[in-house]
């Protein structure tokens, strides 16, 4: 594990980013955290440094002496949420992409991207192929390691509630004593479970380079 290590969070105010904000500054070998949101956090901490901005840009004057060298991105959104499929692929998309390349730009060596299990440039689904899309141009951005987070069906508090999620929550709740195997891939995971994976494999002393992806069946695996 690393001494002490100089992260970059963007999307810090939602479920999964969240998470990974308060584990960070809780954890004893992260010893700078900067974060890239569109509102002031609420939280306070010697370790952190908010960079707020409505298109998430990051501020190169405030990156002090520890530059970041692990980046976080959990940034995305529904159809119903941005209001087209346009809307939805400037954010899932373009905006995932575009910090990626600011994050590489200030040092960031390895990158960690919240996705979705399916994620593929040539899926039918539109929110599913926007994953893709993305997953294909940030893996050639020149990392020294892309690591997609490919979770299923999330669960945990959100700032908002989504009805689709909860309605699948529920019906997935029913079944769960059958979901193994392959299937733990479609169980619903906490959004904490998520994040706490996301830090242990930054913070491991063993970066493997390349391009890898975590589905949540290695997620509950890699948890027990």
């Amino acid at each position: 594990m690393f001494d002490s290590a100089s992260i970059i969070i963007a999307g810090s105010t939602g479920l999964i980013g969240h998470h990974l904000l308060n584990l960070s500054l809780k954890n004893e070998s992260v010893d700078r955290v900067y974060s890239l949101s569109r509102r002031p956090l609420d939280e306070t901490s010697s370790k952190l440094v908010q960079m707020v901005s409505d298109d998430l840009s990051i501020d190169k004057q405030q990156i002090e002496e520890s530059a970041p060298e692990i980046g976080f991105i959990a940034l995305g959104t529904t159809i119903k949420k941005a209001g087209s499929k346009a809307a939805l692929k400037a954010i899932d998309t373009d905006l995932v992409i575009s910090v990626a390349q600011s994050m590489r730009e200030v040092g960031v060596k390895h990158i960690y991207v919240v996705s979705c299990i399916g994620a593929s440039s040539s899926a039918f689904s539109h929110y599913l192929k926007c994953k893709g899309e993305m997953e294909d141009s940030v893996s050639l951005l020149g990392f020294s390691s892309v690591t997609f987070m490919q979770p299923g069906p999330l669960s945990g508090d959100r700032s908002e509630t989504r009805k689709d999620e909860v309605l699948l929550q529920g019906i997935m709740s029913a079944i769960n004593p059958i979901m193994k195997g392959f299937l733990l891939n479609y169980k619903p995971i906490e959004g904490e479970i998520v994040a706490q994976c996301m830090l242990d494999l930054a913070l491991s002393t063993h970066q493997v380079s390349g391009v890898h992806r975590y589905t949540s069946k290695a997620m509950f695996e890699r948890k027990t």
